[in-house]
């Protein structure tokens, strides 16, 4: 069955590779596929198309008047190829461009897209995650990451954005209840059978912005790692909001998130290791705004890049 199309909202994707595909994919899963006229790939012949959408030539595609949305990760190949889409006469848009084209809220549309991703490409990173090497920044010995998680009272700790939680174990027999948070419901289950013979552990799949289902003055501390780091800054300061709900008196809060501020459109599609915008200044005004006194921050570097991260710790 076809998805909901809009005709003065068809475009064409420009590249048939692995993100090309992922892309027209997520617009599939959305209900948004029909607006998608075809492909555009110089290897148009050779490929055919996808899921029934025709590839086409660029010299073919340049005629028919629809935007382009490129694929290409490549930020000077992505230049080039935009001069040449606006010497033709039409437009380009990047991913986390094209929802304003579509009608779509652009912050649910990135946030949809993040999910997306984890749920039909993430399974090598949980795989790879689990791995000693990749769990030394957050619990080896002498880290500064495991210095602040001990200054969390973990009686009753939400551990947000859990993944298939590759660090309950680590904390587990020193909380007296624990609530892991997913947006993915594939993940909660994953994390249900994984963890059920702990009788102090309870499981909540939410909406990927608040903890509406929990309770208020509750708990004792939240920590995040690894995921933040991609959510969006509006929905970073919902989340702040909420878990100053939650906390009781006291309680602290640990997050990993962004120091990327370079490009304030900035998203999971398009930044350094899918990083938001978003800086540890940033961070802590959202913070203060919410009710929290920040007790520490600290900036990391991830993946060989300096500075890229930031861990702030907070207080209610």
């Amino acid at each position: 069955m076809c998805g909901k199309m809009r005709a003065d909202r068809q475009f064409i994707i420009y590249g048939l590779g692995d993100r090309g595909k992922t892309y027209y994919d997520f617009f599939k899963q959305k209900g948004l596929d029909g607006s998608v006229r075809g492909f555009c790939d110089q290897r148009y012949l050779e490929l055919g198309g996808y899921d029934g959408k025709k590839c086409y030539g660029y010299d073919e595609a340049k005629t028919m008047g629809f935007p382009f949305l490129i694929t290409v990760y490549d930020k000077h190949v992505l230049s080039e190829i935009e001069a040449q889409i606006k010497k033709d006469g039409n437009k380009s848009y990047e991913m986390n461009e094209i929802a304003d084209y579509l009608g779509e809220d652009r912050v649910v549309f990135n946030r949809d897209f993040v999910a997306f991703f984890h749920i039909e490409h993430m399974d090598d990173y949980f795989e790879a995650a689990e791995d000693t090497r990749n769990m030394q920044g957050f619990w080896g010995e002498g880290s500064e990451i495991s210095e602040m998680f001990d200054l969390l009272d973990l009686t009753n700790v939400i551990e947000l954005a859990c993944g298939r939680g590759r660090h309950v174990e680590k904390y587990i027999d020193r909380a007296s209840t624990v609530t892991l948070v997913d947006i993915l419901d594939k993940n909660i289950s994953i994390c249900r059978q994984r963890f059920n013979k702990y009788q102090n552990v309870q499981y909540y799949c939410n909406n990927g912005f608040n903890l509406e289902q929990l309770s208020s003055d509750t708990y004792t501390a939240l920590f995040s790692y690894d995921a933040v780091v991609h959510f969006e800054l509006m929905d970073i300061y919902e989340y702040l909001k909420d878990i100053y709900r939650v906390l009781a008196k006291g309680g602290r809060v640990l997050i990993h998130h962004s120091n990327y501020d370079k490009e304030p459109k900035a998203s999971f599609i398009s930044s350094p290791h899918g990083r938001s915008y978003m800086s540890a200044d940033i961070f802590a005004y959202l913070a203060f705004r919410c009710g929290f006194r920040v007790l520490q921050q600290r900036v990391i570097s991830w993946a060989g890049i300096e500075g890229l991260d930031c861990v702030s710790l907070l207080e209610k």
